[in-house]
């Protein structure tokens, strides 16, 4: 897919939980790099450098994004090793991606039902699902809790909902999988809402 860098809007860097505005000034795919300019009086996070990264985008009237190890390059780029393909955001419902949003996510296991806690990571969530990624392999046929807390101005908002597995996938050592909400209370909810869309 070839791509008219002037004709590229809306660009965003997503790395951990910053959300950095700039402009693409070079997709390489024979060496599969994207190098990223931040826009003037963006953060600089130099700290979060090495990390993975997603970089969102408009061309034509779609939405694409595409992922990959971040470097910084001084005084004012990124450059973005590509390990996926550019591809074409199909989601239709409002969804925040949360690139190391840190949650939990717990079953009940065994006749004395023990409870089971494992470490998780929000990619990005919408009002029905979510994209998480753990270092454990999940069952497909358990429900599960899945609990966190969202970053929303000076503050965090609580969150805990009931889910079960939609589809899996694997990216190195590490398990990814799309869940849907199944169960959620209403301060739940409310937070999610909040988080996604602001105050009403």
């Amino acid at each position: 897919m070839e791509i008219k860098l002037e004709e590229v809007k809306n660009v965003f860097l997503y790395i951990d939980n910053s959300i950095i505005e700039g402009k693409i000034v070079e997709i390489d795919p024979s060496v599969k790099k994207v190098v990223f300019e931040f826009k003037p009086g963006s953060p600089l996070i130099t700290a979060d450098m090495g990390k993975r990264g997603e970089v969102f985008f408009e061309y034509k009237g779609n939405r694409y994004f595409v992922a990959g190890k971040t470097f910084f390059q001084p005084p004012s780029r990124a450059m973005i090793t590509v390990e996926t393909n550019i591809e074409i955001e199909r989601r239709k419902d409002v969804r925040a991606e949360t690139p190391a949003l840190p949650a939990t996510v717990s079953y009940k296991s065994g006749i004395f039902k023990k409870k089971h806690i494992v470490k998780s990571t929000i990619l990005n969530i919408s009002m029905k699902g979510a994209k998480i990624e753990t270092s454990e392999q999940l069952e497909r046929e358990i429900s599960y809790d899945i609990e966190t807390s969202f970053p929303y101005h000076h503050s965090k908002l609580d969150f805990i909902a009931s889910f079960i597995i939609k589809n899996t996938g694997r990216y190195r050592n590490l398990f990814i999988y799309g869940i849907q909400f199944v169960e959620m209370d209403m301060i739940s909810e409310n937070n999610l809402k909040r988080y996604l869309f602001g105050p009403k």
